[in-house]
């Protein structure tokens, strides 16, 4: 156990202090978070600023604004259509609405600008005509009127209540951390399999397997590459934390809640995940030729990894269809699959504890196949292995070594 533990705080400690590994983890968040902060305040700045639209005129033929009350200092009245049009025509206004004779009946308002309007001017528009419309009403009556519904979401399954600007987290945090599953897994993986594959290329492997074991060398090396992986984890959801605790005052990020269980069964799913995708990128770097080839089979992995993002609309739509269901028990789509469909839906307790099953049984499986795959590659240096053989190799092992031992001695 203590060569184990050699190597894993080695891979752990070399990584660690990689460029890649250093951006990923800290360069990245607070890239994606400054990138965030810039698009949202421009953003939040378009649709709010008023100012730049400048005074707004109005035209009221319906007798509703007779005799107007709340009226914002730049909003101008015009009596006629034609003079509303004549002064946007001068950019003396930035824009005007007319109020149609048939208003009360219909609703409709017609808001003509020479430029885009923010959203900001829709609700001036709003609060202005609601507050001549309800003049004569009870001040409680009007104020519920502009506020009619304060409401919460609750899921039925879980029992779990949040409020409305809440529920902008349940959908946006499955987002962010599938994003960090696949980052940290991907990197930390990759570094696994060329490290494999390097180490086999230069024969350096068969010089440590004469003081350590090679299963002890792969479980060290999934270890401190697991653990490194986790640390960036641990990273993006400190970041994450702090960034939220930060936003609460704006408008965006104020009440955005991320349920515990939500993040339990992340972290759940990032460890047997990684464990799986590094066994299996493991088991490839020993029976590829080179660092080339090895990443033409990871970009094969990755593409079926974010498979579920091909199918995004069913998640919103019909997140318990079949497809979306087999994408959550399939142990290679399952990991980004159930985090996204918890931002949608409330996943049935069943196929929660089916697909956790299957990925384990399924990590443990490729876990002890990569093991008996990396002992019998050492002894087939300088020969590529079909798929037969491979398969040879984990099921009929002794035989396999006994053969590539012949082999390798003639």
């Amino acid at each position: 156990m203590s060569k184990v533990w050699l190597v894993a705080t080695r891979e752990y400690m070399h990584n660690l202090r990689r460029g890649g590994f250093l951006f990923a983890a800290f360069g990245v968040p607070l890239l994606t978070v400054v990138l965030m902060v810039v698009v949202f305040t421009l953003t939040v700045e378009n649709e709010t600023d008023t100012t730049r639209v400048g005074q707004v005129g109005f035209v009221d033929q319906s007798g509703v604004l007779a005799q107007a009350v709340e009226q914002p200092d730049n909003f101008i009245r015009y009596e006629s259509e034609e003079a509303a049009e004549a002064a946007l025509t001068a950019s003396e206004i930035g824009a005007f609405f007319v109020l149609p004779p048939e208003y009360m009946n219909n609703g409709r308002v017609r808001l003509i600008s020479s430029s885009d309007t923010p959203e900001a001017l829709n609700d001036e528009i709003d609060a202005f005509l609601l507050a001549n419309l309800s003049g004569d009403l009870d001040p409680q009556i009007g104020e519920r009127i502009k506020n009619p519904v304060n409401s919460t979401v609750r899921a039925v399954d879980t029992g779990r209540t949040v409020d409305q600007s809440a529920a902008f987290g349940l959908i946006f945090a499955p987002l962010i951390f599938v994003m960090v599953f696949l980052l940290a897994t991907q990197t930390t993986s990759g570094y696994l399999m060329s490290g494999v594959v390097e180490e086999k290329t230069n024969r350096i492997m068969e010089i440590l397997v004469t003081s350590i074991t090679p299963f002890q060398l792969l479980a060290g090396k999934i270890l401190g590459l697991g653990a490194l992986g986790l640390t960036q984890l641990v990273v993006w959801l400190v970041m994450g934390y702090i960034g939220l605790q930060l936003g609460q005052n704006s408008t965006i990020l104020a009440g955005v809640y991320v349920p515990p269980d939500m993040v339990i069964i992340g972290v759940v799913y990032f460890l047997l995940g990684y464990f799986f995708l590094a066994a299996l990128m493991a088991g490839i770097g020993a029976v590829v030729g080179s660092e080339q080839e090895s990443r033409q089979y990871a970009g094969i992995i990755s593409l079926v990894l974010v498979v579920p993002f091909f199918f995004i609309v069913q998640f919103f739509d019909a997140p318990d269809s079949a497809v979306v269901t087999f994408l959550s028990l399939f142990p290679l789509t399952s990991p980004v699959a159930i985090i996204l469909r918890m931002g949608f839906a409330v996943v049935p307790t069943w196929q929660l504890v089916t697909s956790v099953v299957l990925l384990l049984i399924t990590t443990i499986f490729v876990t002890w196949a990569s093991a008996r795959i990396f002992r019998w590659a050492l002894l087939m240096y300088g020969k590529r292995p079909n798929l037969r053989q491979t398969l040879s190799a984990v099921f009929r092992s002794r035989g396999m070594e006994t053969t590539a031992t012949g082999e390798r001695t003639a």
